[in-house]
C-alpha cells in the first residue's frame, strides 16, 4: 500500500466507492487518516483510502457527459492532466506500506519492473510482519526483490510484530541490510523483534534517526566494530525494556555511537527492574550532547524517574524537556511539582518545558480538578519567584479518553485559571485533544510518525 495522496472525497457528498477492496491493514494500525494505496488484483495498483474512499464529484462527471462532444475542451483537460502526472507519480509512489505475506510486494515488483522510474519515487518504506506466527513473508515471495530495486529510500520502518530475525529468510535479511548500510539512510524504526544481528545493528547505528522499541540483540552477537568516521545517531528513541540493556552494553563499547545525539526519546517499561538503570546509562552516555529529552510513563512508575538516581545537572545542554505522563486519576499528580522543582534545581538553563497527560476514560465526566496545594506549586514554578529563570514556554496538553469528544471537560479553560502566574509571565500554552474510547496510548515516538495521530479539531 502506498500513502500520501491527497483525496477529493471533501469535494463531493459522500457515496459507494468507485473502487473497494479487502482491507490488508494489520492489527498495529488502527487509523490512516491519508490517503494509501492497495495493490488489487494481480497486475493493477490503484488508489484507495483507508477510511475515506476518493470519487469524482457527480457535478464534474455530469460536465464530461455534457460536454463529450467539446474535443478542444476535453485536450485542454488532458494537456493540463499531463501536467501534473509528474507531481502526482512522485506524491502516489513516496511511501510504500504493506504486510510482508501479502502479494503487494509481488505486484510492486512487476510494476517497477515495467516501470523502472516509479521505483525512483519511492522514498519511505513500512513493513510489517504477520502477528502470531513465525512466517515473515511467503514462499517464493518477491519482497526481497522489489528492496533490491528501492534504492533512493531514507526511511524504513520494520514492525517485528514480536517476531524472532532468526525466523527471516536470508535474503530478506541481506535486502533489509543492504538498505540500511547504504548510507543514504535518514531514519530508521525498528519495533517489537527479537535476537537481531550484530551487522544490522551496527549498521542501524550509523543511521541519523534510529528508534529501537523492545528489540532485542542476538545473544551469540560479536564484539562491536568502529562504525564509519562522523556516523552516529543524532536522534534516538529507546524502550527501556530489558532486551535494550545488551544494546547499550553493545553501544557503549565505542563511545562514537553516543557522541551525536542531540534528541532523546524513552520509554520506561512499567514493572520492568531494569528500566531504572537503563535509564541512567543512557543518560550517562549522552549527557555531553543532550538538547532535547522526552519521557513517558505511568502515573503509577515515576519510581523510575527517582530511582535512576542520574544527576540531571550534568545535562549541561539540555534545553528542552517533554514529560508525558499516562495518568490513572482524573487529578493532577501530585508529584508533579517534586518532579518540575528536581528538574528546576539541576537544569536552570531549561527554555522549554512540555507536559502531556493522557486520562483515562473513567475520569472524563468528572470535573477538571485538581490538589489546590499541586497546581499552586505547579504556578510558582512556571510564572513565580521559584520558576525557572530562562523558560520561555511551558506547553500542557490534556489528552482525555472520551467519545464522543464533546463531553471533555474544558480544562484549557481550568488551566488558564488555575495557573495566573504563568500566564502573566506570557509563556503558559494549553491545549486540549482527545482519543477514542477504548484507544490505548502508543508508545513515545516523538520524531516520527509510525502510528498515525489523531489530527486535531
Amino acid at each position: 500500500m502506498l500513502e500520501g495522496t491527497e483525496t477529493m472525497a471533501d469535494a463531493g457528498s459522500g457515496g459507494e466507492a468507485w473502487l473497494s477492496g479487502p482491507s490488508r491493514f494489520p492489527p498495529p494500525i488502527q487509523r490512516n487518516d491519508e490517503l494509501v494505496t492497495a495493490l488489487l488484483k494481480s497486475a493493477a495498483v490503484v488508489a484507495a483510502p483507508y477510511r475515506y474512499v476518493p470519487r469524482v464529484p457527480q457535478e464534474i462527471l455530469d460536465l464530461i457527459v455534457d460536454n463529450m462532444d467539446d474535443k478542444a475542451t476535453l485536450q485542454t483537460c488532458s494537456v493540463v492532466c499531463w501536467a501534473f502526472v509528474h507531481s502526482c507519480r512522485k506524491r502516489l509512489f513516496r511511501d510504500l506500506c504493506f504486510m510482508m505475506s501479502s502479494d503487494t510486494p509481488d505486484g510492486l515488483y512487476q510494476l517497477f519492473l515495467c516501470y523502472p522510474h516509479l521505483a525512483s519515487y519511492v522514498q519511505s518504506v513500512t513493513i510489517y510482519r504477520l502477528p502470531n506466527s513465525s512466517i515473515w513473508m511467503r514462499t517464493g515471495s518477491l519482497l526481497p526483490a522489489l528492496l533490491g530495486l528501492l534504492t533512493r529510500v531514507t526511511k524504513i520502518a520494520l514492525f517485528g510484530c514480536w517476531g524472532d530475525w532468526l525466523d527471516m529468510a536470508p535474503s530478506l535479511a541481506s535486502a533489509l541490510l543492504r538498505i540500511v548500510s547504504s548510507g543514504a539512510l535518514e531514519r530508521l524504526h525498528l519495533l517489537t523483534v527479537t535476537n537481531v544481528p550484530a551487522p544490522f545493528l551496527r549498521a542501524s547505528l550509523t543511521v541519523p534517526n534510529l528508534s529501537m522499541f523492545h528489540v532485542g540483540l542476538d545473544s551469540n552477537a560479536p564484539d562491536v566494530m568502529l562504525p564509519r568516521a562522523g556516523s552516529s545517531p543524532e536522534f534516538l528513541n529507546l524502550s527501556l525494556d530489558s532486551k535494550v540493556g545488551k544494546i547499550l552494553e553493545f553501544m557503549l563499547q565505542n563511545p562514537h555511537y553516543f557522541s551525536n545525539v542531540r534528541r532523546l526519546a524513552v520509554n520506561p517499561i512499567p514493572h520492568s527492574i531494569n528500566s531504572s538503570a537503563n535509564l541512567a546509562l543512557v543518560l550517562s552516555a549522552v549527557q555531553s550532547t543532550l538538547e532535547r529529552l522526552d519521557i513517558q510513563w505511568h502515573e503509577l512508575h515515576i519510581d523510575h524517574f527517582d530511582k535512576s538516581r542520574f544527576d540531571y545537572s550534568r545535562l549541561t545542554c539540555l534545553r528542552t524537556i517533554q514529560l508525558h505522563i499516562v495518568m490513572e486519576q482524573h487529578t493532577l499528580p501530585p508529584y508533579l511539582p517534586w518532579v518540575l522543582d528536581r528538574l528546576r534545581a539541576s537544569n536552570p538553563r531549561l527554555t522549554s518545558l512540555a507536559i502531556v497527560l493522557h486520562l483515562p476514560a473513567a475520569v472524563v465526566a468528572s470535573s477538571s480538578g485538581a490538589d489546590p496545594v499541586v497546581i499552586s506549586k505547579i504556578d510558582a514554578l512556571l510564572g513565580g519567584g521559584e520558576a525557572f529563570p530562562a523558560l520561555q514556554d511551558a506547553h500542557i496538553t490534556v489528552i482525555p479518553e472520551s467519545s464522543p469528544p464533546s463531553l471533555v471537560p474544558d480544562y484549557v479553560a481550568f488551566f488558564a485559571a488555575h495557573l495566573p502566574k504563568a500566564r502573566r509571565r506570557g509563556v503558559l500554552r494549553v491545549e486540549q485533544g482527545w482519543r477514542k474510547r477504548g484507544e490505548a496510548v502508543m508508545p513515545l515516538l516523538p520524531y516520527i510518525e509510525v502510528w498515525p495521530h489523531r489530527k486535531k479539531g
